[in-house]
């Protein structure tokens, strides 16, 4: 099973529009064989969706307007469920709530992906040496904790000196100030 999900998601990475028209097209044909009584327009969210998450911006907003134009098209065979201007109506509300949800996805996704690309995160346990603080590295070598941590992630270094470090590092400077 682990393996069919893992072909599943390298198809749809590769080819994600095709994927999203793909289920759109299924979306519609369901839609369309079940007739004018039973409505699924609120399925167009998942390729509109899929497609946004997956920042395709020009697929996503294309079957934003696809899908419920197509929908009015289906009155002709219906015999005119709805009259054209109701149909059209519900069609603009279609499309406006489907472009404002593909739109908030789409910036929910960028955003998400901007924040996984700066946060680098040093994960489990660090082996580090009891006296001098060295971390031991992959290759079993012993390093300074700096340089591991700015080669295992973002973040970098500077130096400064504690009060405590301080005064016994340099006691002249200390010798009247107890209160400070």
């Amino acid at each position: 099973m682990k393996g069919v999900l893992e072909f599943v998601e390298q198809i749809y990475v590769k080819w994600t529009s095709t994927c999203c028209i793909g289920i759109a097209l299924a979306i519609l044909a369901v839609d369309y064989a079940t007739g004018k009584t039973v409505q699924f327009p609120i399925l167009y969210i998942l390729p509109v969706g899929l497609a946004a998450w997956s920042n395709k911006r020009a697929t996503a907003y294309g079957l934003t307007v696809f899908l419920p134009l197509v929908r009015v098209f289906f009155n002709f065979p219906w015999m005119k469920l709805q009259t054209m201007p109701v149909a059209v109506l519900n069609s603009v509300i279609r499309i406006a709530v489907l472009g404002i949800f593909a739109y908030l996805l789409d910036r929910t996704s960028s955003q998400t992906k901007e924040l996984q690309k700066k946060v680098k995160v040093l994960e489990g346990i660090l082996p580090i040496c009891a006296s001098c603080k060295r971390i031991r590295n992959e290759k079993g070598e012993y390093e300074q904790m700096e340089k591991y941590v700015i080669e295992h992630s973002e973040a970098s270094f500077s130096h400064g000196i504690c009060k405590e470090c301080a005064k016994k590092l340099y006691p002249e400077y200390f010798k009247g100030d107890e209160g400070q």
